[in-house]
């Protein structure tokens, strides 16, 4: 086998390698020279070869090998200044020198777009530029549904970054941030793609030596770092990437203090020291409860999974307290049990995606973003929680039924964009439910909360399964409390006023929906149709006709598909 070859399939894999045979003929013919490209461009990883041909990078990827083959940038020398430069595009360009220069430029960003670089102390590693389009007035947010990063909205607005040290990495950041892909690299991170002679022009003004690539390899999760190799990360948050093998890159840099695995391991955003038994975050920069629970570690066991082939970390603390953590292949926290905690602060796993299960046993107050990222949490154990904090999983995705038996209150959006599979929520003890509650939600069809007296705005809003709701308790509803529900039948609200009965009547475009005050049963316009009792009956006999239906025809599907399948 070729010598290179030996070396892709070592690093990179055998699929990678195979790639690799196909797509550089020629370049294998000089031994040595593909291997190196490699090694130079891309750090060693096993997941590479998946990841290019996820997104579809094959070209791309043959491309970039092919443009390293020469260093040298034919760059355009010019006598302009960058702002004048920039002027002939359509721009006026600032430099930020305070923190209160970029706050300026906050103001260009809607909520939920808004850069890491807003969160300061920027200044300390990059030389910090805003470009603004001349004509930004007439340029809406609104107007561009499908964003793309090349748009005139996108690059309306950009943050020209250089790290400061010997050689400067360039990093044009879009408008988007994270709503497009690969926002910090807008015009490839070219600043020739913005106009010739720009690059010339910046290194002449302020005195930088760019390290500047012409490529762009739009890899999901990879970022490029000063030493010229794309790295896999995990999470990047406020411009900290955390890679695989406990790799950490700042503002660009390699952070090399915790390659050392026998003492370190870097999961998910936290560093677990296995010497000095302590978790942290890296160098505080991220506030996440998470470390909070795990305190006075007395003895820390990994071993692996072997079903999974996943690592499993057994924490053993000075109250002989177990707590237990399982990582993935990359470091990714994938399941967590802590049965001895009771109150979880703000921010726990707030940044987490990968989480599955979740064991708090213990727990009876959980604060507020609790686990706000994650889309596949697929089973929770809160057996005791009394109260639930804003935003708890209002990302997830997969969670199909929760029970939460002595919850009292939840707070504002909570379980907002669960949107995919969660067909039963049961809250026995719960009286106080918050703003968005289930909002979106397709297949619920069980919702229980004998004891729930209020309820915030767009309350179970936009759900399509939902037939009938039974609140026996519920006095205080706000604005467009189930609207959207466009297959509920019947709603038994027996202690709710008159006045806001009709609001919420009138919200709805059933012709036959019903809802029943004080033992009797109201039509569209609040007019008494017939005595609940009997037409519970007919409504109850009509459910389960519906669901009868509704099983049948899930039940033909799955042999439809097994039949093609």
């Amino acid at each position: 086998m070729n010598k290179d070859l030996e070396i892709i399939k070592k690093y990179y894999g055998e699929k990678m390698m195979h790639l690799c045979r196909s797509l550089f003929p020629t370049i294998l013919e000089t031994e040595g020279l593909l291997s190196r490209l490699l090694l130079e461009n891309f750090a060693p990883s096993k997941s590479l070869y998946y990841d290019i041909m996820k997104y579809h990078q094959e070209e791309n990827f043959k491309n970039y090998i092919y443009s390293n083959l020469d260093f040298e940038q034919n760059k355009v020398i010019t006598n302009k200044t960058p702002k004048e430069l920039l002027t002939d595009v359509g721009y006026d360009l600032y430099e930020c020198k305070t923190e209160q220069d970029i706050q300026y430029f906050k103001k260009y960003f809607v909520e939920g777009e808004e850069l890491c670089t807003f969160n300061g102390d920027r200044l300390k590693r990059c030389h910090v530029f805003f470009a603004v389009k001349k004509n930004i007035d007439e340029i809406k947010r609104e107007n561009f549904k499908t964003p793309e990063r090349q748009d005139e909205y996108g690059t309306s607005v950009i943050s020209i970054q250089f790290t400061r040290g010997e050689v400067s990495t360039l990093s044009i950041k879009n408008r988007y941030n994270h709503k497009v892909n690969n926002p910090d690299a807008t015009f490839s991170n070219n600043l020739e793609n913005i106009i010739p002679g720009l690059t010339d022009s910046f290194e002449k003004e302020y005195g930088l030596n760019i390290n500047q690539d012409t490529s762009d390899m739009k890899l999901g999760h990879y970022v490029k770092a000063n030493d010229g190799r794309y790295y896999k990360y995990n999470y990047e948050i406020n411009n900290i990437y955390y890679c695989p093998d406990n790799i950490i890159i700042d503002n660009f840099e390699v952070i090399k203090d915790y390659e050392e695995k026998e003492k370190y391991v870097v999961i998910d955003y936290f560093i677990l020291d296995l010497v000095n038994k302590t978790i942290k975050t890296y160098g505080g920069r991220v506030t996440d409860c998470f470390v909070d629970g795990i305190k006075n570690i007395e003895k820390i066991n990994i071993i692996k999974n072997k079903e999974s082939g996943n690592r499993i970390i057994e924490i053993t603390t000075s109250l002989s307290n177990k707590i237990v953590i399982e990582i993935d292949y990359a470091n990714r926290i994938v399941g967590y049990k802590n049965n001895e905690l009771l109150e979880i602060g703000d921010y726990f796993l707030w940044a987490n995606i990968g989480l599955k299960y979740l064991e708090l046993k213990s727990a009876k107050k959980i604060g507020g973003l609790f686990n706000g990222r994650n889309f596949y949490l697929e089973k929770i154990e809160i057996p005791n929680v009394i109260e639930i904090g804003n935003r708890f999983m209002c990302s997830n995705l997969a969670l199909k039924k929760l029970v939460v038996n002595k919850v009292k209150k939840i707070g504002d959006y909570c379980l907002t964009d669960n949107r995919h599979l969660l067909e039963t929520f049961i809250a026995p003890e719960v009286e106080e439910i918050g703003t968005f509650f289930l909002l979106n939600n397709k297949y619920l069809e069980k919702f229980e909360a004998p004891k729930l007296k209020k309820v915030g705005e767009s309350f179970l809003a936009s759900n399509l399964d939902l037939i009938y709701i039974d609140l026996p308790s519920l006095e205080i509803v706000d604005d467009d409390f189930l609207v959207r529900n466009k297959n509920v039948k019947g709603i038994n609200l027996p202690k709710v006023d008159e006045k806001q009965l009709r609001k919420i009547i009138n919200q709805f475009n059933i012709e036959n929906i019903e809802v029943s005050i004080n033992g009797e049963l109201y039509g569209k316009n609040v007019k008494k149709v017939t005595k609940l009792k009997q037409s519970l009956t007919r409504l109850l006999n009509k459910i389960n006709k519906l669901s009868f239906v509704r099983e049948s025809n899930l039940e033909e599907t799955k042999e439809n598909s097994n039949v093609r399948n």
